[in-house]
């Protein structure tokens, strides 16, 4: 039944499409007679042109003479009027020549009101009565002092007639006319007429005949055409026979097309089957429709997965589920971290993402899982974090040892000469004092790098923090600097501890300090909120020494200095302090140009609690 009602569906469209093919002839018709009238008013048109033009010649070749004064000049008073007509119709007789001798087609000549006769240069007829509608024409056009044009078609005498007066003195004292014949066009224009229409019915005539007759032949095409996509549905080694015309060109399309979909479907499940990585797949309705080996191995899925729905599949100990049926509601994952097994020796890591997988029609059809086992690679991250701590803390060990000895080697000195019985004098007992507290200081600043004191995150307008750094570093020293702040106006609060930060500003500003002559220079200190990542943006810009990129790149490493006096634990501290904030730090240099420090901190969000992860 569905077969039929295509079939009769497509046949319709056809007929509809034959239908509309032969109202194209029936519409040329209607065009053709709206040309062949446009043609005629065009011709109509046209003449009356050449009508008007032989009216002014006749007017302008008798110049600004009227028929009294021709008549006076004839010196035909004493005659009687049929004679006075006479000459007067003889003089005008070699301007009415000449008119006619341009204008070979036509019948011209003038009309005299006064005496009520044609004047056409011909005495035999000129005194013939004229016929009462040409004597209404005069009458028209002398009265209403405009032309009169009419046209005698067909069915009169196939004539287009043009009347206007005629003005001496400012007085109408007849009028000039003009006649063409016009019966020979019109029998052309008959003739055209009917050879069209007679094309036209001829062509209906074939186009009924000739379109059933491709309908039925094209029917069948079809009808083959269909009954092999069938078979090719069952059978995808099956090939369409090759059909005639245009349809073969569908059924030699349909046979590549076919074909690359099962060169793409069998490039695809060969990808699948040796690709390391997990594919699992689901349709809208939350059944297991696909995997790949790989997720088979992982996830220990069997054939009998196939079809059942997710939740059946994987419990309630594995997310994976969750993550599918999440997924469909347009909530997908992108490279999370999930430990699956059922104990630690036997839980691996896997890298999981989901997506949606939409059709060419833009239309949801399901969700895929992919994992990743990245069991190895962790271990391997986790032996070569081992290995970098256990490095930095020998390097962090060195430098405390280096640090320790300097001041120890002072206060033992000391001790040695003292017990040898020497007075210990004031100048070295105050050595030995800043020995002592310059231990105390590093001891402190040793503990803070390595446990960071209890942070107190809360609400904090960074631009009255910085502002009130500056204050007190201005205070401390004496003006020597000159700070400029660019604050960003509409700032949105940022999630910090406001007395760490105070430290990491006062840290970093007094690195620039010390970087600039003399301690004399400009400082600038710069807001700005970016909204796509939710982090509000500092940057200190000095214009003092800088540094070379070897400098920049161990600027952060604990006891790394370039100075004769100093830890090395400043910008160490500040960067752990941004790191505990979630934030991140820059840094930016060049050699006797200046330096810049950008850090970044969150944005306050209402609901924030303490940064997990960290002792708040």
């Amino acid at each position: 039944m569905i077969t039929l009602n295509i079939k009769r569906g497509f046949i319709n469209q056809l007929l509809v499409l034959i239908a509309v093919l032969l109202l194209i002839p029936i519409i040329l018709a209607i065009y053709l007679f709206h040309m062949v009238h446009a043609t005629e008013l065009g011709m109509i048109k046209s003449h009356r042109k050449v009508l008007e033009e032989a009216m002014d010649y006749l007017d302008n070749s008798l110049g600004n003479t009227s028929f009294e004064e021709t008549l006076a000049g004839l010196n035909v008073g004493n005659l009687q009027r049929r004679d006075q007509e006479k000459a007067l119709n003889q003089a005008l007789k070699p301007i009415v020549d000449r008119a006619r001798k341009k204008y070979p087609d036509l019948d011209i000549g003038f009309y005299s009101s006064s005496f009520d006769v044609i004047l056409d240069g011909n005495n035999d007829h000129l005194h013939e009565n004229f016929s009462t509608r040409r004597k209404r024409n005069f009458d028209d056009t002398i009265e209403s002092k405009k032309p009169v044009f009419e046209v005698l078609g067909q069915s009169g005498s196939g004539q287009l007639e043009t009347y206007r007066p005629l003005v001496r003195n400012g007085k109408i004292i007849g009028a000039v006319w003009a006649n063409e014949n016009i019966n020979q066009i019109y029998k052309r224009i008959d003739a055209i007429q009917k050879d069209a229409y007679g094309i036209i019915l001829v062509g209906i005539f074939l186009g009924f005949g000739g379109a059933f007759s491709v309908i039925n032949k094209f029917a069948r095409s079809v009808d083959d055409i269909k009954d092999g996509l069938e078979k090719l549905g069952n059978d995808p080694t099956y090939v369409l026979p090759k059909a005639s015309g245009e349809l073969g060109q569908i059924t030699d399309a349909v046979n590549a097309m076919f074909k690359k979909l099962i060169d793409v479907q069998q490039y695809n499940d060969l990808i699948l089957t040796n690709i390391d990585d997990g594919t699992v797949s689901i349709d809208t309705n939350e059944n297991i429709i696909s995997f790949n080996p790989a997720a088979a191995r992982i996830l220990n899925l069997d054939n009998s997965c196939l079809g059942s729905k997710v939740d059946e599949v994987f419990d309630n100990s594995t997310p994976f589920a969750g993550l599918l049926k999440s997924t469909l509601d347009k909530k997908p994952v992108k490279d999370l971290d999930v430990i699956y097994g059922n104990s630690p020796e036997k839980s691996r890591h896997l890298l999981v993402s989901t997506s949606l997988m939409i059709n060419v029609r833009q239309e949801l059809v399901g969700a895929l899982l992919h994992c990743r086992d990245i069991t190895e690679i962790v271990r391997l991250q986790e032996s070569v974090s081992r290995q970098e701590r256990l490095a930095a803390l020998g390097k962090l060990v060195a430098g405390v040892a280096h640090e320790i000895r300097s001041p120890l080697t002072s206060v033992t000195g000391y001790m040695q000469f003292w017990n040898k019985g020497h007075a210990p004098s004031a100048k070295s007992l105050n050595i030995v004092n800043q020995e002592l507290r310059r231990l105390a200081t590093m001891t402190d600043q040793l503990l803070e790098f390595a446990r960071p004191s209890k942070a107190v995150f809360t609400e904090c307008d960074l631009n009255r923090l910085i502002n009130r750094s500056v204050q007190f570093f201005a205070d401390a020293h004496g003006g020597d600097v000159q700070i400029y702040c660019k604050m960003q106006d509409d700032l949105p609060p940022a999630y910090v501890d406001p007395r760490q930060i105070e430290q990491v500003l006062s840290n970093i500003m007094y690195n620039a300090y010390q970087a600039m002559e003399s301690g004399k220079g400009i400082m600038e200190i710069t807001t700005w909120h970016e909204k796509e990542t939710g982090m509000i943006g500092t940057a200190i810009k000095d214009n003092g020494c800088g540094m070379p990129e070897e400098v920049v790149a161990q600027i952060f490493e604990p006891f790394f200095t370039t100075k004769s006096k100093g830890t090395g634990l400043g910008m160490a501290i500040a960067h752990e302090i941004i790191k505990a904030h979630k934030g991140s730090v820059t840094v930016e240099s060049e050699l006797n140009r200046g330096t810049i420090i950008k850090f970044f901190l969150p944005e306050y969000k209402r609901g924030d609690s303490c940064v997990e992860g960290f002792n708040c």
